[in-house]
């Protein structure tokens, strides 16, 4: 695959925070640990493997040895999980819902960027190890959003009521998986491998935990990505302290309210929360239910439910059972550095928009917060779309700022006049001018009239240019259609591709190349968005 590098701060693809923390606006700064390079992660690296303790180190990894158990071991898992046991060992990573086969190509995209930010860290000698991570969002309960994929432009949907964690769902009712074997793929050497892809973790396995941990271990067990299920009681006894301060304490919510404040204050007064805490953060699971903690005048009770714990008996409770206690959006990025040797977290813009709520909270907790990477992003084009796009002369720029802005600049350069009229508003400048100057020798009701006349004015030019434009249009009808095929088969649903389509789609025409060609292009701190062609 040939890949054009576009620099990500000139695309209007993420929101107005994300873009100022790529630009690292100091407005930011108390927000963060550092803005991520090199060097910072670096120096992380020496008070993140102080911070982790050799106790909790021998747990974690205890943790990741069973975990691996009846999975086949690559040799570079095994060399990582063996490094993971030194303490200038550290940790890299991302996290995921339990997807079906993956769910959207971002799912891929966040992996391979921590794979590639662990490769690059390891080639600059800094005396630590890094060790790219995944960890398995098991504990989500929302099925819907994980239970389904697409496939050649066709919905693919696992239709199964279910409730409680994603990851304890029974594979029983997975028989159309079977079928899409049958009807969706051939005999090519791809689909030969998505086909044994999906029977080795879909069709023999019990769990989607445990069809998920299969199918990226196989994707990746070369790089050395190391995956964890949180959903653990070895790792949630070393939460029981913390989940013990979230009930009775409710620090999470007070640190996070500060934090949303702080950032009111330093970044933006208009600045609204991506998330907001709750009083308790945490929801108690029983079998095939994850039901939300909540406080009352006598204790506590669980949500839509009649079951209630006074406060002696939920502390009990917890002691005996924590791994029938799980963090929610706000409390698993504690969670999840608590219990890894973790200096980064890479994650899409959504996700980094919460963690920037988080500082306050973790050092109210005596935790590092980590340093948050912005995941690469891609667009991979088809041989017969980038026909078109040669054909056309079309920049990728304009196609990833949107279809009005690609086909309003297009119009702009087919049409043999101009169509930018704003020139007019320049020429209404000195007339108004003069007007203005009169406006104090005379009524005060004058002053008004000129300010309606010239706003009148101004606005009737910004309409005939959008008139102008639309008659273009109509005059170069089949170039917009033409357009609006080639945007519409690169951004379906009028998204991000990365957002819709399906890793194995992709990966039937790409071939065994297409990973490989990821971790050669990507590098998360180089900001960029990657176009990747194929001819």
């Amino acid at each position: 695959m040939k890949a054009h590098k576009i620099p990500s701060n000139s695309l209007d693809i993420y929101s107005e925070l994300i873009k100022d923390y790529q630009d690292e606006n100091k407005g930011l700064i108390s927000s963060t640990t550092s803005f991520p390079k090199m060097d910072s992660l670096a120096n992380l690296s020496a008070v993140k493997s102080k911070e982790f303790t050799d106790t909790n180190r021998k747990k974690l990894i205890k943790a990741f040895k069973e975990q691996y158990d009846n999975i086949k071991i690559s040799k570079n898992v095994e060399k990582n999980l063996n490094l993971l046991s030194k303490n200038n060992s550290v940790t890299i990573t991302t996290g995921h819902q339990l997807s079906l086969m993956t769910g959207p190509l971002y799912f891929i995209y966040k992996i391979v960027s921590v794979i590639k930010l662990s490769i690059i860290m390891n080639k600059k000698k800094t005396g630590y190890n890094y060790i790219p991570v995944f960890w398995m969002a098991s504990e989500d309960h929302d099925f819907e959003e994980i239970s389904s994929f697409y496939f050649k432009g066709r919905k693919i949907i696992w239709k199964q009521s279910m409730g409680g964690p994603v990851g304890e769902i029974s594979l029983d009712k997975l028989d159309f998986l079977s079928l899409f074997i049958e009807n969706e793929l051939g005999t090519s050497e791809s689909s030969l491998f998505i086909k044994s892809i999906i029977k080795e973790n879909y069709l023999t396995t019990k769990t989607l935990s445990e069809a998920t941990f299969g199918l990226v271990n196989r994707l990746f067990c070369d790089y050395g990505l190391l995956i964890l299920d949180p959903n653990s009681r070895k790792l949630k006894e070393i939460m029981i302290p913390f989940f013990k301060n979230e009930l009775f304490n409710h620090n999470c919510k007070k640190q996070v309210d500060n934090q949303i404040e702080i950032l009111k204050n330093d970044y933006n007064k208009n600045y609204k929360p991506q998330v907001n805490p709750r009083e308790i953060n945490l929801f108690y699971i029983t079998k095939g239910e994850r039901k939300r903690i909540i406080k009352t005048e006598n204790g506590f009770e669980l949500s839509d439910s009649n079951k209630k714990f006074t406060k002696p008996l939920i502390e009990k409770e917890l002691i005996e059972f924590p791994e029938r206690f799980s963090p929610n959006v706000l409390l698993r990025p504690l969670y999840q550095e608590v219990i890894l040797p973790n200096i980064a977290y890479v994650g899409g813009g959504g996700e980094i928009s919460y963690w920037l709520q988080l500082k306050a909270f973790f050092e109210n907790q005596n935790i590092t917060l980590p340093i948050l990477v912005i995941r690469d992003s891609a667009l991979l084009v088809p041989s017969k779309t980038l026909k078109s796009i040669e054909k056309l002369n079309v920049s990728y720029s304009d196609l990833l700022n949107g279809k009005d802005h690609l086909i309003k600049n297009k119009i702009k350069e087919l049409s043999s006049i101009s169509l930018d009229l704003q020139f007019l508003k320049n020429k209404l400048d000195s007339q108004f001018s003069y007007l203005e100057k009169i406006v104090s020798k005379t009524d005060s009701s004058f002053k008004g009239a000129v300010k309606a006349q010239k706003a009148k004015q101004y606005k009737g030019i910004d309409n005939l240019e959008k008139r102008l434009l639309r008659a273009q249009k109509r005059k170069l009808n089949d170039q917009v259609k033409k357009l609006e095929v080639i945007y519409n088969s690169l951004f379906p649903n009028n998204k991000l591709q990365e957002r819709t389509e399906n890793f194995f789609d992709y990966y039937l025409y790409f071939e065994h190349n297409f990973i490989p060609d990821l971790i050669d292009n990507f590098n998360p701190l180089n900001k960029n968005f990657i176009v990747f062609e194929s001819k």
